[in-house]
């Protein structure tokens, strides 16, 4: 009789770190929004730029992310993590400068959270494709599930940590101290292992959507979960 592992990828001493570095990447991103959304509402009071930091956080991801992803089946996926990461960083940057010299303005806010969302959607198809290089086929579904327990384990460490950040080292040096945090991944993935065996595919634009589902509509389960997701996203853009 067989005994199944639990967490078998985390055996792994390789998808150890990049599961640290994940969540890391997470975390900084989610403090990021901790500062910037407070300082824009202390400034500017504005239920308009509100909805907007959350329009140009996810719309990127519904225009692009398949040419993201089609890009990191035909590059190295590490590369593009990284220079995802490097533009997270000089956005962090551009709100610390900003609120040092108190020049922050309107238009200022809007270009630094348009470069937020497509850096997301730069390093978040490629980050996925990565997990594939890391560990063997048998180990590929605890992988995408600890992959995913990083991201949400990021995102609720994020809004904590920024507000000790925030209290702690106020709104300008905060974020200039967050940009640093992204800085122990980058520099991993240089060297992390990368195997790349399988062929670049071609990528037809949202042609590659409507493939998807059909391969998938027969599947109950992943059919259910597409639209329950497609349906929080809805019921969150109506609440702007």
């Amino acid at each position: 009789m067989s005994s199944v592992v639990s967490f078998t990828a985390l055996r792994e001493p390789v998808f150890r770190r990049y599961f640290a570095g994940a969540a890391s990447l997470m975390m900084a991103d989610s403090i990021e929004h901790v500062i910037s959304y407070w300082m824009m509402w202390q400034k500017f009071q504005s239920p308009a730029l509100a909805g907007f930091a959350v329009i140009s956080h996810w719309v990127p991801f519904l225009f692009f992310s398949i040419w993201s992803g089609g890009l990191a089946d035909r590059y190295d996926p590490r590369r593009l993590i990284q220079i995802g990461m490097a533009v997270f960083m000089a956005v962090s940057i551009g709100w610390g400068v900003l609120f040092l010299s108190d020049a922050l303005e309107m238009w200022h806010a809007a270009a630094l959270l348009i470069l937020h969302g497509l850096a997301g959607v730069l390093w978040g198809p490629a980050a996925q494709v990565y997990i594939h290089d890391l560990v063997e086929a048998q180990a590929l579904p605890s992988a995408v599930r600890l992959s995913a327990t990083a991201r949400w384990l990021g995102l609720l460490m994020g809004p904590a940590v920024g507000g000790v950040i925030l209290l702690a080292l106020g709104p300008a040096y905060g974020i200039l101290f967050n940009a640093a945090l992204y800085l122990p991944f980058i520099l991993w993935l240089w060297k992390a292992p990368y195997r790349h065996k399988h062929a670049p595919p071609t990528v037809r634009g949202f042609g590659d959507v409507l493939a998807t589902w059909r391969a998938v509509r027969d599947n109950p389960v992943i059919a259910s979960m597409v639209i329950l997701v497609g349906a929080r996203a809805r019921r969150r853009l109506l609440h702007l």
